[in-house]
């Protein structure tokens, strides 16, 4: 059985080595977020594996982290220069890449410790 939450999204800035020159370039998108339970144990006192309110909760905490945001792999982060007249927050991710797979295994890993 696999039950879930769906809906939620954030807005961020990245760049990756990609199929074309263009994924190189910064650029940003909204991504989506729908967030599945696979397993677990049914308490027997309230009849759920978890409470969506506190799952829903820890989500959009954990996505206000990546809200806004350049997603910046931890291993070029002392690589990054910028000046103007800007406001700049960044990521740093644990990957080598701030590809779609390593967002969502990052933002997985987070929403799993914290739930």
């Amino acid at each position: 059985m696999k039950i879930g939450i769906e809906g939620f999204s954030f807005d961020s800035a990245h760049y990756t080595e990609g199929i074309s020159d263009k994924c190189s370039n910064i650029h940003g998108h909204t991504f989506t977020v729908d967030v599945r339970i696979e397993e677990g144990e049914i308490n027997k006192e309230d009849g759920m594996v978890l409470d969506f309110g506190i799952l829903k909760n820890n989500v959009r905490k954990v996505l206000e982290n990546w809200d806004h945001k350049l997603l910046v792999p931890q291993s070029e982060m002392s690589k990054i220069e910028t000046k103007g007249e800007f406001n700049l927050e960044i990521k740093p991710m644990e990957e080598n890449a701030a590809t779609t797979e390593n967002i969502a295994k990052e933002i997985a890993k987070e929403i799993y410790e914290k739930t």
